[in-house]
This record gives C-alpha cells, sequence and structure tokens, in this order.
C-alpha cells in the first residue's frame, strides 16, 4: 500500500522556487511506483487515495482514515510519500523514516534508501531516522515515510518535478520492495 502524503485542501508544502505543491508531487510519485509495481509483479497494489481528496475533516482524521485503509486491506506493506522542507533553504536530500515500534521496519527503511541511490540519483543521503509519526507507530503493516527532497531547496524541487527523477525513484522503490520480500 502506498500513501501520498496530503490531499484535497491540506497541500503539505509548497516549493520556494517553483511553488510546487507537495501533495501533487507525492501523488505523482505515488502512481508511478504502482505503476512500475504492477508491471513487474503479480501484486495488487492499492493507494490510500489517487485524486486529490481530504481523507478527513482534519488532519487526525485523515491520518487515522490513511491507516483504516491500510487495515481494512490487510496491507502487506506501507509506503507513505512525502517530500519535506524547511527553514534554511540550504538543507537538502532524501530520508527514510520508520518507527522502532515496529519489527523488521528499520531493515526495511535501509533496504529502500540503499534502492534509492543505486540509481545515480543526484541527491544528499540523510539516512534512515527511528520517528513517530502516526502512521509509522499505529500502523500493524511494516511501515516506512520517505521524504524524497525538500520543496524548501532549490535543487531538489527541480529533482522532484522532473521525469527522469520520478521514473527512478519508482524504479528504485520497487527494485527495494522486491529485494525486501526476497530476503
Amino acid at each position: 500500500m502506498f500513501d501520498p502524503g496530503h490531499g484535497g485542501v491540506d497541500i503539505g508544502t509548497t516549493g520556494l522556487t517553483f511553488g510546487t505543491r507537495e501533495k501533487e508531487a507525492n501523488l505523482t510519485v505515488a502512481q508511478n511506483i504502482k505503476q512500475e509495481l504492477e508491471k513487474r509483479t503479480a501484486s495488487t497494489v492499492i493507494l490510500t487515495h489517487d485524486k486529490d481528496i481530504d481523507l478527513g475533516r482534519n488532519q487526525r482524521e485523515a491520518l487515522q482514515k490513511r491507516i483504516q485503509i491500510a487495515d481494512d486491506a490487510s496491507a502487506d506493506l506501507y509506503i507513505s510519500i512525502h517530500h519535506d522542507a524547511f527553514t534554511d533553504p540550504s538543507v537538502n536530500g532524501i530520508t527514510v523514516h520508520y518507527s522502532s515500534h515496529q519489527n523488521k521496519v528499520e531493515n526495511l527503511a535501509k533496504i529502500l534508501l540503499a534502492s534509492i541511490f543505486k540509481q545515480s540519483i543526484d541527491a544528499k543521503n540523510r539516512g534512515v531516522k527511528d520517528s513517530d509519526f502516526y502512521v509509522l507507530k499505529n500502523n500493524s503493516a511494516p511501515a516506512v515515510l520517505l521524504e524524497l527532497g525538500f520543496t524548501s531547496n532549490k535543487e531538489d524541487e527541480i529533482r522532484m518535478v522532473s521525469k527522469d527523477f520520478q521514473s527512478k525513484t519508482a524504479i528504485s522503490i520497487v527494485d527495494g520492495i522486491i529485494e525486501f520480500f526476497a530476503k
């Protein structure tokens, strides 16, 4: 299961250079991953949403709905797709978050991050981080949250709207998922 972060009135972060809206970048990446995974495997791939909609009346309700969708689908895996932002525009790179409340997800996070950088993606590797995000610590499926760059950084924002980056990211995430389930 893939969860494109944000949606509807919740736009997430906004790019400082081009005004890229995080919710749109997240949805594009998730749709590309879904297409790549379905092309390469017999997996049934579910997105928490496949168009720009609100999943709840407020943030808490939307987060609970994301977990409910994963639970209802008996998801084998939950990957939340995001793009980060920071007040310092020089901060950049890709991070994978996991929660130590779950077993074996740190390994999943490491596999996905390594797989992303095998694709010759010209971005800073910010590593894996143990985090307490709601969708990670309250999920029954193994869950990670990907931050695929900073909308507040010009180079990251250029990269996140690039078709080449979007394609390489989808391929690398699918490669990582296949590797994780092969172990």
